[in-house]
């Protein structure tokens, strides 16, 4: 698991692996969040999702989850095959600043600490990606707050949590939020997102009802 330490930028993976990341031609970004305590869901979206997944980003309220589930993979080959090779975190309301992880560097497992940033910006196919929870960003008034903050980041996609309602908007910045995983509200099922990029082209979201029989595509009955 060396390959999942946290970088100076504080996304996870090997320096390696994010920068080809930011070069590739296309690339899957796996959109969860607010999964609070519920690790099971989140494990069961890996394993629908994760081996065709270039990257997992989770947005806040449940980094807990995540930690576990880096941790469990020193142990559990199941686990660490279905994990993509970049993560990147994001702090929300309900999380700590700082985790501690369980990981490998030799033959014997140790704990590493994780920072975990209130925002954050991940490169892919030539394009910058903004992420954060949102809960600082007045987002019951809408997105105007998010969509600053990506632009002062020269982004042009900006990905969030904290509502539980999955969304999608676009514009000069193109905002998803993949709604919870665990606990959704207005009347949406517990969700997900992929987001698919392509060079020079373009991008697209896909968002996700979570099924253990099989995740199905929809679409969100309100955007903001």
């Amino acid at each position: 698991m060396n390959t999942l330490l946290q970088d100076e930028s504080l996304l996870i993976g090997s320096r390696e692996e994010i920068q080809k990341l930011a070069t590739k031609d296309s690339a899957r970004i796996l959109v969860v969040s607010d999964s609070h305590g519920a690790y099971s869901n989140l494990l069961l979206i890996l394993r629908q999702f994760g081996v065709a997944s270039d990257a997992l980003v989770f947005c806040g309220d449940g980094i807990c989850d995540i930690s576990k589930l880096i941790s469990n993979a020193v142990d559990e080959a199941e686990i660490k095959a279905i994990i993509p090779p970049v993560i990147g975190i994001v702090e929300g309301n309900n999380d700590a600043d700082l985790y501690p992880v369980r990981n490998v560097l030799s033959d014997e497992p140790y704990y590493v600490q994780w920072k975990v940033p209130i925002f954050n910006v991940l490169e892919a196919c030539g394009q910058r990606i903004f992420f954060t929870h949102g809960h600082r960003n007045s987002l019951y008034l809408g997105t105007g707050e998010i969509i600053s903050a990506a632009k002062k980041s020269n982004c042009k996609i900006a990905l969030y949590g904290h509502t539980h309602i999955a969304a999608e908007k676009l514009g000069e910045v193109f905002t998803i939020n993949p709604g919870s995983c665990f606990r959704p509200r207005g009347g949406q099922k517990p969700s997900f997102a992929m987001l698919n990029l392509t060079k020079n082209i373009g991008f697209e979201c896909i968002f996700y009802e979570l099924s253990s029989l099989g995740s199905k595509p929809f679409f969100p009955a309100r955007t903001f």
